[in-house]
């Protein structure tokens, strides 16, 4: 199983900065778990829009605050960082990255 092509709307910068949110359930990134949809930038605003394994998580906003935070860390410049929580698609295990299903043992 490959993981598909990034999308357009996923930013690489912006990515590279989520890898360092870590779902604490998990124990990977939200990047490698394949919850990060929609992660754009321009010169002074990014727009990401994350779901969750689950809407039952209960540290969904922790993550959002977090993803947030660190957003604003790397990228001082952008006015406006607005991280999203959506639930369609709905998330399943088939989004989670070579590096991740390796890193939990599924090859």
């Amino acid at each position: 199983m490959t993981t598909p092509a990034i999308p357009a709307t996923l930013d690489t910068d912006v990515l590279d900065t989520l890898r360092a949110v870590i779902d604490p359930e998990v124990g990977l990134s939200i990047v490698d778990l394949g919850l990060v949809y929609h992660a754009m930038r321009t010169a002074d605003a990014i727009d990401v829009a994350i779901t969750l394994t689950t809407r039952a998580c209960p540290l969904g906003a922790m993550i959002v605050r977090e993803a947030e935070d660190r957003l604003r860390q790397r990228f001082p410049e952008a006015g406006m960082v607005d991280v999203k929580l959506v639930w369609e698609p709905p998330w399943k295990p088939d989004r989670i990255t070579e590096q991740g299903r390796a890193m939990l043992g599924r090859h």
